[in-house]
């Protein structure tokens, strides 16, 4: 009996071990989208039309230091439209991947 309940703590443990990382997939490295270049541009853009965007932070990182960062951490700010606008209501719309604001 007692080699019974042995088997069975075994049997148990083993299952309790081997399933317990079941379904669990680590997250996938970030990639950076390919326009992180255009940044001082979009920046540079952003401050010449008076856009808060283009201001620095409460902690003084500079705008081309916030996208660059945001950007390697794999979240799209879309510099290379941003760089283009007219005018500063058209950075929400960069942000949704929408170009037709200029055409």
């Amino acid at each position: 009996m007692k080699r019974f309940f042995l088997i069975i703590a075994f049997v148990a443990l083993a299952a309790f071990t081997l399933g317990s990382n079941c379904g669990v997939r680590p997250q996938p490295a970030p990639v950076p989208p390919k326009d992180t270049a255009d940044c001082p541009a979009a920046c540079e853009k952003l401050r010449a039309l008076g856009c808060p965007e283009g201001d620095p932070l409460e902690d003084g990182t500079t705008c081309e230091e916030f996208c660059k960062n945001t950007q390697d951490k794999g979240h799209a700010l879309r510099p290379s439209c941003v760089k283009d606008i007219t005018k500063c209501s058209q950075v929400d719309e960069c942000s949704k991947g929408n170009r037709e604001i200029f055409e």
